[in-house]
């Protein structure tokens, strides 16, 4: 009699093992295809990733001036207070001062009365450094949402590595 329950058990098991890997392995790909149509087109009414729905272009304008260029895409916006600059490694290279432009205002469901950019955004970013140093890394943070969908994408990091005149 036990050998007989504890065969019943066992085959119990085995097939409770199959059935879990079957439900697992059909349920993978539904699961994939309902991420992936989360950043799957451009339309106004989709979400897309998030390094096209925030571009950034850095460019060197001089010895201590970095222009950054924040550009979010149809539909989107950056929220003025959450864009951030800093340097690394550059020893001694320290941010002076960051001039972003006046924004529009936005009644937001999470952070109230804010402002925001619906077009690109030139960011002066004036610094000091030491004169030998050459190479330095820029590191912005931002964060937007998509419009009409109302939602909003974490906290995006992004380093781009420059060589300083």
């Amino acid at each position: 009699m036990k050998k007989t329950f504890a065969i019943a058990t066992l085959s119990i098991l085995m097939l409770a093992q199959v059935s879990s890997t079957h439900a697992q392995q059909t349920n993978a790909p539904a699961t994939n295809k309902g991420l992936a149509s989360l950043f799957s087109s451009a339309s106004e009414e989709e979400l897309i990733e998030p390094d096209l729905a925030f571009q950034m272009k850095v460019t060197v304008k001089g010895p201590n001036t970095v222009v950054a260029e924040l550009v979010p895409a149809k539909g989107y916006y950056l929220y003025k207070e959450k864009i951030r600059f800093a340097f690394k490694n550059g020893s001694g290279v320290l941010v002076n001062t960051v001039k972003l432009p006046s924004g529009e205002m936005k009644n937001d469901q999470i952070f109230g009365k804010t402002e925001v950019y619906r077009k690109a955004v030139p960011v002066e970013i004036t610094m000091s450094r030491p004169a030998n140093a050459g190479r330095v890394t820029l590191v912005a943070a931002y964060q937007g949402c998509h419009e009409r969908l109302g939602v909003c994408y974490p906290p995006i990091e992004k380093a781009v590595n420059l060589v300083l005149p």
